[in-house]
């Protein structure tokens, strides 16, 4: 038996194999589990993920000052900023894919001014983040 979410009665609606709809009494009302979900979803994604990348723009920020301020002439400053840079933009498409994202599904009424984003978020978001995941992975295999 497969389960399908009728969107304007916010429940799930057990669908048979033959497409029949189920009856009144086989209908679970789910209102609360969504919230409960949508709660949980936005904690996860909005909150935790929006407090690292914080944290890890602080840091990059932090460390890319001290390795600029460093007067050596090897290329491991070099790496390591670029290394940062990678990871920054990386950040950034993980503020744009995840916490605006969540912030909009949770609270689309407050985001409606956010809402024009959404558009561009897989068309140019996504790619970016790859990008920079990509550049990521190997300047840290350059480093070793």
């Amino acid at each position: 038996m497969l389960f399908v979410a009728a969107m304007m009665t916010s429940t799930w609606m057990p669908i048979d194999s033959d497409n029949s709809t189920a009856t009144d009494d086989e209908l679970i009302i789910i209102d609360e589990f969504e919230f409960v979900c949508s709660i949980y979803d936005f904690a996860i994604e909005a909150l935790l993920i929006g407090l690292l990348c914080a944290f890890g723009f602080v840091g990059n920020s932090l460390s890319t000052i001290c390795l600029l301020r460093d007067g050596s002439q090897s290329a491991t400053p070099f790496l390591l900023v670029s290394l940062q840079f990678a990871d920054t933009l990386f950040l950034v498409a993980v503020v744009w894919l995840r916490v605006i994202t969540s912030v909009q599904e949770t609270f689309p009424e407050e985001a409606a001014s956010i809402a024009y984003l959404r558009p561009y978020i897989g068309k140019y978001a996504y790619p970016c983040a790859m990008v920079a995941e990509t550049g990521r992975l190997l300047l840290s295999l350059l480093l070793r």
